[in-house]
C-alpha cells in the first residue's frame, strides 16, 4: 500500500512511522486471513488480494454483496433484531480509557455495503495484522454461511452458535488481529460479548451516508427505516469509535477522472490516519510544548453548519497550522441521530481536505449540561486531535473527559465578560492551575475587548500566565477590538477564511500584523544551478508567500562554478539556498550540517541558513536537506495502485545515474522496495551508483540489490520481477547546449501485467522523448506523472522546511498549473 508520509514538521500531524519503527515496517508485503483455525495463516501477496478488493469496490468504495443476502438479512433482522431496553444504553456506562495495548485487535461493525472488508484488510496491511472475516470463520466452523445454516437449523440454533463463536473468536484473538463481520446479525448476546471487548479493544462502527445504504440494500422505505433505527442503534452501542466512509466523488471534481484503484486509496489515507490517531501513533501537534518559540501558530475557525453549504475545499488547505471546527452550545434543538452523522460526514470532509489536526470547539452553556456531555461523548469516537472543555462545568464532566480522552488532546476554556490583564489581581492564575491539575494538555483564556488598548493588557497577562504554567497558554480578547491581541498570541491564534474577514482576521492579515510588528522577518531565498530558463519554482514560492501574508522572496539565479554558490551561501541578507543541477553533490563540503537523509543521499537541494551569537559575533550555520526524495515518494504514493502495492520482489527501474537518481532510490528504499535495475547511457556512472548504494546499505544493515542494465538490447534481468515503478531522473535538455536528452528504454521492460507508475522527474516545454514513449502505455494500466507533480511535491516539503509553516497546497498547485498551460508544459 502506499500511504501518503509528509516529512518532519514538529506543528503537524503527518503520517510518518512513530519513533523506533522503520518505514521498512509499515511496508505491506502479505497479509494473513483465516485460513482453517484460530493461528493459521496463509500468505496472499498485494497482488493478488488487491485486485479482489477491487472487484468489491464500487468507485465509492462500497462493498457488494448479493440481493438475496441484504433480503435474507432484513428478514431476519425485522424478526429478531428488536432493541432491547440495554441498547439504548449511553456510552457514559462504558467508562474507558481509549487508550489500548499495540497489538490490541481492531473490530469493525457496521451496516452491510459499509465497507468494513476493505478498511479492515486496508488496516490489517498498516498495522501487520491477520485479517479474520467472521462470515469466513464461520463457514469454517460449520460448514455453511450463517445465511445458509438459518435457513437450514432455524434462527434459535444460529443464535446459539453465533454466540458459542463469536466468544471463541474474541477470546482467542484479542491481539494482533483485525475483525471483520461480527454484528450482521444483530443479537442481545452477541451485543454483551462485544461491549465487553469494547472495554480494552477498539471497537469501530463504520458509518456511510443513509441514502447511499438505502440505495444500496434496495429495499422498502418503512422497512429500511425499521432496520436502519434498530441496527445504528445497536452499532453505536456496541462501539468506541466512528469513521464515515465518504464518497470521495461527491467531493473532488479532479477525482472523477481516476482510476477506481486511485479513489480507494484516499479512503486508505483516511482510515490508516484514523487508526493510528486510535493507538496513538500520530505525533507532533500545533500546541505542543515542543512547538518552535519563533513560529506562531494558526488554527482556521470552521461553523459546523457553515460546512453544509461551501462550495470551495481548498479553504481547508489554504496554510494554517489546525482547523478549529466550531460547535455551537445550542445543540439540542438536533436531531441526536442527525447530529451525530453530521459531525461524522463533517470530520471526514476536514480530513479529506485538509493535512493539519483538527480541533473541536465545543460551545459551553451552563444549562445545558446533559447535552453538553453527549455531545462530547460523540465527539471522542471520531477521534478528533484536540477537543475543547469549558472549566465551567461540572468537575464530574471534566474528569471522565481526561479519563477516557485517550490520545487526544483537551484544551480547557476560560471566558470572562471583562477584557483579558485589566484585573491585576491574583486570580488571574486561578484557571491555569485547575487545567493543569485536571489534566488538560492546554488552556485558552479570552475576555471581552472593548477598547483596542486591552490588548497590550492581555500580552502582558499572557507572559506572566506562561512562566509558571507546565501546558501551553492561549490568551486572547474577542471582538473586532481585540485583533491585535489575536495576532500577538503565539499559540493556535483563530483566524477566518477570507469570506468572513468582517467577523474575524484572516490567515493573511494575521502575517502581515506581525511583519508591520517587526515580529516576521522577511527572507529572501534563491535557487541556483545551471538550465534554470524554464523553472516555476520562484513562481510557485512566491504565490505561496502571497497566499498566507508573508514577506519573503524566492528568485533564480545562474550560476556557472561552484564559488558562485560559495558566495550565495556567505551572502548575510539570505535565509535559504535551493541547489540544482549540477551542484547537488557539489555543495556538500560548503555545508556545516547535513540532515540525516540527505547525508545517506550523498545530495542535498535545500540549505537553510541559520544565523545566531556566539561569543558576541553573528554566526552563519549552513544545514541541508533533500526535499526531492520526498517529492519522489510522495509522487509514488499517491499514483501506485494498490494492485501494485510494495511488497517483497517489487522492483524499480531507474533510468539516469546523477544526484535526482539518488534521490528516487532512496526514496523507493524508505518505501521497502529492496531491488533496482539501474539504466544509463554513461555505464560507469550507473555502477558508480549501485556501489554506493551497496556501501551504504552495508554499513547500515540493510541488503539491496541492484542490477545495472547496460543497453536497450539488454534482456530484463531474470532475478528480477518486471518493475512496477519507473523513474526517469534525466534532465529534458543537457545542461550546458540545450539540446533535447534523447533515451527511451525497451518496451519489453514495461510488460508487467498490472501496469505501474512512471514518473519524470523533467519538466518544460519540450515533451521528452522518453514521455513520448510512455504516454500510449496508460491504456495497459501505467499511471504517467509528469515533472510538474514532482516540482509542487518537493516544492511543499521546501516551503516548510524554510519558512516553518505549512505550505497553502492549493496555492501552489494553481500557480504551477497556470503557469504550465501558459507555457505549453502540459504534455498529455
Amino acid at each position: 500500500m502506499a500511504i501518503p508520509v509528509g516529512h518532519h514538521q514538529p506543528r503537524m500531524c503527518m503520517f510518518d512511522p512513530p519513533s523506533g519503527r522503520s518505514h521498512r515496517q509499515v511496508v505491506p508485503h502479505r497479509i494473513w486471513t483465516y485460513a482453517g483455525g484460530i493461528g493459521r495463516k496463509r500468505d496472499k501477496y498485494a497482488a493478488s488480494w488487491m485486485p479482489a478488493i477491487l472487484r468489491l469496490c464500487t468507485t465509492t468504495t462500497t462493498t457488494t454483496c448479493d440481493q438475496a443476502k441484504v433480503k435474507s438479512i432484513l428478514k431476519n433482522a425485522n424478526s429478531d433484531m428488536q432493541t432491547p431496553e440495554s441498547t439504548r444504553t449511553a456510552e457514559s456506562s462504558m467508562i474507558h480509557s481509549r487508550k489500548y495495548l499495540p497489538d490490541a485487535t481492531l473490530l469493525l461493525i457496521g451496516f452491510f455495503g459499509a465497507g468494513k472488508k476493505t478498511l479492515g484488510i486496508i488496516a490489517s496491511v498498516a498495522l501487520h495484522r491477520r485479517f479474520i472475516d467472521f462470515e469466513a470463520f464461520f463457514r469454517e466452523k460449520t460448514g455453511l454461511s450463517p445465511q445458509a445454516y438459518i435457513a437450514a437449523h432455524g434462527l434459535a440454533q444460529y443464535r446459539t452458535v453465533e454466540e458459542d463463536l463469536t466468544r471463541e473468536l474474541l477470546t482467542k484473538c484479542r491481539n494482533g488481529c483485525v475483525i471483520v463481520g461480527l454484528g450482521a446479525l444483530a443479537s442481545n448476546q452477541q451485543q454483551i460479548l462485544l461491549k465487553d471487548f469494547a472495554q480494552d479493544h477498539p471497537v469501530v462502527y463504520v458509518r456511510r451516508a443513509e441514502s447511499e445504504l438505502r440505495r444500496y440494500m434496495g429495499t422498502s422505505q418503512d422497512k429500511f427505516e425499521r432496520f436502519w433505527q434498530a441496527g445504528n442503534t445497536f452499532f453505536e452501542t456496541c462501539s468506541n469509535f466512528e469513521f464515515y466512509n465518504q464518497t470521495h466523488t461527491d467531493s473532488r471534481e479532479f477525482e472523477r477522472q481516476l482510476p477506481s484503484s486511485l479513489k480507494l486509496k484516499e479512503t486508505e489515507r483516511l482510515f490508516v490516519e484514523f487508526i493510528r490517531r486510535i493507538y496513538g501513533l500520530s505525533h507532533g501537534s500545533p500546541f505542543s510544548s515542543e512547538v518552535s518559540p519563533e513560529v506562531h501558530t494558526f488554527a482556521l475557525q470552521v461553523p459546523l453548519d457553515w460546512l453544509d453549504s461551501y462550495k470551495d475545499p481548498e479553504i481547508l488547505d489554504s496554510g494554517a497550522d489546525a482547523i478549529t471546527l466550531l460547535i455551537d452550545a445550542d445543540v439540542d434543538g438536533k436531531d441526536q441521530n442527525r447530529l451525530k452523522s453530521q459531525l461524522a460526514r463533517h470530520m471526514a470532509t476536514l480530513r479529506l481536505h485538509s493535512r493539519v489536526p483538527v480541533v473541536v470547539d465545543l460551545g459551553f452553556s451552563p444549562r445545558k449540561i446533559d447535552t453538553y456531555r453527549s455531545v462530547l461523548e460523540m465527539l471522542l469516537r471520531l477521534v478528533p486531535d484536540a477537543v475543547t472543555c469549558s472549566l465551567s462545568c461540572p468537575d464530574e464532566i471534566i474528569q471522565w473527559l481526561n479519563t477516557t480522552k485517550g490520545s487526544i488532546k483537551t484544551i480547557a476554556t476560560w471566558h470572562q465578560s471583562t477584557p483579558l490583564g485589566i484585573d491585576v489581581s491574583q486570580t488571574a492564575h486561578i484557571p491555569v492551575e485547575k487545567a493543569i491539575q485536571s489534566g488538560f494538555d492546554c488552556i485558552r483564556i479570552t475576555g471581552e475587548s472593548f477598547s483596542i488598548e486591552d490588548n497590550l493588557a492581555c500580552v502582558a497577562l499572557r507572559q506572566r500566565l506562561i512562566q509558571n504554567s507546565t501546558i501551553p497558554v492561549i490568551a486572547y480578547n474577542t471582538g473586532l477590538s481585540g485583533r491585535a491581541s489575536i495576532c500577538l498570541n503565539p499559540t493556535l491564534s483563530p483566524v477566518v477564511p477570507s469570506s468572513m474577514n468582517a467577523t474575524g482576521v484572516t490567515l493573511s492579515d494575521a502575517q502581515k500584523a506581525l511583519t508591520s510588528c517587526f515580529l516576521t522577518t522577511k527572507m529572501r531565498f534563491t535557487l541556483v544551478g545551471q538550465a534554470l530558463e524554464h523553472t516555476l519554482s520562484p513562481a510557485m514560492h512566491v504565490a505561496a508567500y502571497a497566499a498566507c501574508g508573508l514577506p519573503h522572496s524566492y528568485e533564480a539565479v545562474q550560476a556557472a562554478t561552484l564559488s558562485e554558490i560559495r558566495t550565495l551561501l556567505e551572502d548575510g541578507s539570505r535565509s535559504g539556498v535551493a541547489i540544482s543541477i549540477p551542484y547537488k553533490t557539489a555543495v556538500l563540503p560548503l555545508l556545516d550540517e547535513i540532515s540525516p537523509d540527505a547525508r545517506n543521499i550523498n545530495a542535498v537541494n535545500t540549505v537553510v541558513l541559520k544565523r545566531h551569537r556566539h561569543d558576541g559575533q553573528v554566526v552563519t550555520t549552513r544545514k541541508g536537506y533533500n526535499t526531492d526524495y520526498i517529492g519522489v515518494r510522495n509522487c509514488i504514493h499517491q499514483h501506485l495502485s494498490p494492485a501494485n502495492a510494495i511488497r517483497d520482489g517489487t522492483t524499480v527501474l531507474i533510468i539516469g545515474a546523477g544526484g535526482m537518481a539518488r534521490a528516487a532510490i532512496y526514496a523507493c528504499y524508505k518505501m521497502g522496495v529492496r531491488q533496482f535495475c539501474i539504466y544509463n547511457r554513461t555505464l560507469e556512472n550507473a555502477r558508480k551508483l549501485a556501489e554506493y548504494f551497496h556501501r551504504w546499505t552495508h554499513q547500515s544493515g540493510t541488503n539491496l540489490e541492484f542490477e545495472v542494465i547496460e543497453s536497450i538490447e539488454t534482456q530484463w534481468p531474470t532475478r528480477f520481477r518486471l518493475p512496477t515503478i519507473v523513474i526517469s531522473c534525466l534532465p529534458g535538455q543537457q545542461v550546458g547546449c540545450g539540446e533535447m536528452v534523447d533515451v527511451r528504454i525497451s518496451e519489453r521492460w514495461l510488460q508487467s501485467t498490472t501496469g505501474g507508475v512512471f514518473l519524470e522527474v523533467a519538466y518544460g516545454p519540450s515533451k521528452t522523448p522518453l514521455m513520448e514513449q510512455m504516454l500510449p502505455f496508460a491504456t495497459k494500466g501505467w499511471v504517467v506523472v509528469d515533472g510538474l507533480s514532482l516540482l509542487v511535491e518537493q516544492g511543499i516539503a521546501q516551503y516548510e522546511i524554510f519558512t516553518k509553516r505549512p505550505a497553502p497546497v492549493p496555492a501552489m498547485r494553481k500557480v504551477i498549473y497556470e503557469l504550465s498551460k501558459k507555457n505549453g508544459y502540459l504534455h498529455r
